[in-house]
């Protein structure tokens, strides 16, 4: 099986995404700095770069990508309001 065109767009659109995602794990992940009190900054810039993301997607992307951005925007918003929630917070 070779990739066309159109696999090679979406595959670079899902790394973009990835490295999103990466860079606020490592933020989050810090060791030598607190970091609960920016968690929910960091949740919400995550959410605003998938709402871009998605208003960004070309009409041309697969549907599998804009459905895969809703479902992770969702899963932010549920863990968002969990940590919003939190005691702890």
């Amino acid at each position: 099986y070779e990739l066309s065109t159109v696999d090679w767009e979406a595959i670079n659109l899902v790394a973009k995404w990835l490295k999103k995602f990466r860079s606020a794990t490592t933020q989050m992940s810090m060791t030598k700095t607190p970091m609960l009190s920016q968690t929910g900054a960091v949740f919400r810039g995550l959410q605003y770069e998938l709402k871009e993301a998605l208003h960004d997607l070309p009409d041309t992307a697969p549907i599998f990508l804009k459905q895969g951005l809703v479902g992770a925007h969702q899963k932010l918003s549920e863990y968002y309001d969990q940590f919003n929630e939190s005691p702890l917070y």
